[in-house]
């Protein structure tokens, strides 16, 4: 499943990705050192930002989702549903659950 978050709110989408990325730092023992998600600007017309996943050793960098505004609302999108725990704490923590939407798109295999 695939989930995208709506967050009502006038904040910039560089904050709400800023929020989510801030909770999501992992210092478990690994041989590729700490991971960690940080916020990259996307490259293209639109303004919109990305969610990245990265180990401390490597360069390689991971999707995790996307961030933009649509309307009054900030979208967090294309969210694996394993990783849904990871956004809801600190959106709650800091928007509230009567700011907060979701969306679950099924794909068929």
């Amino acid at each position: 499943m695939t989930i995208w978050f709506y967050v009502k709110t006038s904040d910039d989408p560089k904050i709400v990705g800023d929020a989510v990325c801030i909770h999501n730092v992992f210092e478990d023992a690994h041989p590729k050192g700490k991971y960690s998600w940080i916020l990259e600007k996307g490259k293209g017309e639109e303004e919109y930002w990305q969610i990245r996943g990265k180990y401390e050793d490597s360069k390689d960098l991971t999707n995790v989702a996307l961030v933009y505004r649509a309307g009054d609302a900030v979208v967090l999108g294309e969210i694996n549903d394993d990783l849904v725990p990871n956004f809801m704490d600190p959106l709650l923590e800091k928007y509230s659950l009567e700011k907060i939407k979701w969306l679950i798109a099924i794909t068929k295999k």
